[in-house]
């Protein structure tokens, strides 16, 4: 059976294939948004960068015992042999049937002075919940890594800020809608989601420090970084498990910068999606609360194509070349067809 579209996101369409109805296939497309507003506007192959850097970090965060994932599926051999044709290879995946929990996880290690999210910090110095010491200076690193949360908004509606603690309620009503529930489990929910709430956040502030700590050695600094989490069931124990969902530490979901231009007091270079969010802002004026998205120049888009591909190989040693060319025989291999 061919894929059945059945949803579309921001920034990703989803698929069914009715011969493995145990699964859903994701396809990472070239769309993006700003402040959670879809722009009319692709970056160039940025579904397939963004889809094998999260898949990167995913394995990296599984086997370093993080968290696990529940992509059962990323190579055009495993693909095809599930009904995904060629025009989605490199850029979709197959992941076990999962439930969102409708939390973003966001981390902060470094104070972002022209992020909106720090307009709090600069009200009263307190980061939803976190208590900050005043004076901050622009991109200055935080004592200790903070832990921002936001509550889900639908597809062009922005996401709520909140606190660890409006964490839990919402964890609360996750579990009365998806699991089946004990009277025992029922009169304890308060305390199992304060456990599971607490758990999200703890697995969201290990994988920053993991990430962090690996890319300082490649010359990168994550300035701060959105996570996404869900639960499967688990097929030897029939149990749920907590999975990372959506994506890892890519550059739509992550300030990324250089140490080597790095400096304390000043916006720093972008080299992910800010290089968009400055220029709508800055140079076309634009403000999400009251405008529709702008057309964006060609230039800007094939800049930030070039700074997502750029950011893959300093991670990963993996260039554009390597990435499209693997895919490429991969394809071939999928087909058992070498073509020279």
């Amino acid at each position: 059976m061919a894929l059945e579209l059945i949803s579309q996101g921001e920034t990703s369409n989803y698929y069914r294939n009715t011969d493995f109805p145990h699964l859903k296939f994701v396809e990472r497309t070239d769309a993006f948004s700003v402040d959670d507003i879809i722009f009319p506007d692709k970056i160039p192959l940025k579904g397939v960068v963004l889809n094998q850097m999260s898949n990167t970090w995913m394995k990296l965060l599984e086997k370093a015992g993080i968290v696990q994932n529940p992509i059962i599926a990323s190579d055009a051999t495993s693909l095809s042999k599930l009904g995904v044709d060629d025009k989605f290879f490199g850029r979709m995946i197959a992941v076990q049937e999962c439930s969102p929990i409708p939390i973003e996880c966001i981390v902060r290690g470094y104070y972002v002075e022209e992020a909106k999210s720090w307009d709090a910090y600069k009200q009263h110095r307190n980061m939803y919940g976190n208590v900050l010491p005043p004076g901050l200076k622009d991109s200055q690193k935080l004592y200790q890594a903070i832990y921002t949360p936001s509550a889900k908004g639908t597809v062009n509606e922005p996401d709520s800020n909140i606190s660890f603690a409006d964490t839990i309620p919402i964890v609360q009503q996750y579990l009365l809608e998806t699991a089946e529930l004990s009277d025992e489990e029922l009169s304890g929910l308060y305390a199992i989601s304060f456990s599971i709430a607490q758990t999200i956040r703890d697995i969201s502030m290990r994988a920053y420090h993991f990430a962090h700590e690996y890319a300082l050695q490649k010359d990168i600094i994550i300035a701060d970084a959105k996570l996404e989490f869900g639960t499967v069931i688990d097929t030897f124990t029939g149990k749920r498990k907590l999975v990372i969902i959506s994506e890892a530490f890519t550059p739509d979901s992550c300030r990324f910068w250089s140490t080597k231009s790095y400096q304390v007091g000043r916006a720093q270079p972008s080299l992910d999606k800010q290089i968009i969010k400055r220029y709508a802002r800055r140079s076309l004026k634009w403000d999400s609360l009251k405008d529709a998205p702008p057309t964006l120049p060609k230039e800007i888009l094939l800049e930030t194509a070039d700074a997502y591909w750029n950011m893959y190989q300093k991670l990963f040693n993996r260039d554009f070349v390597g990435v499209t060319s693997d895919i490429a025989w991969d394809m071939n291999f999928a087909h058992q067809t070498v073509l020279i």
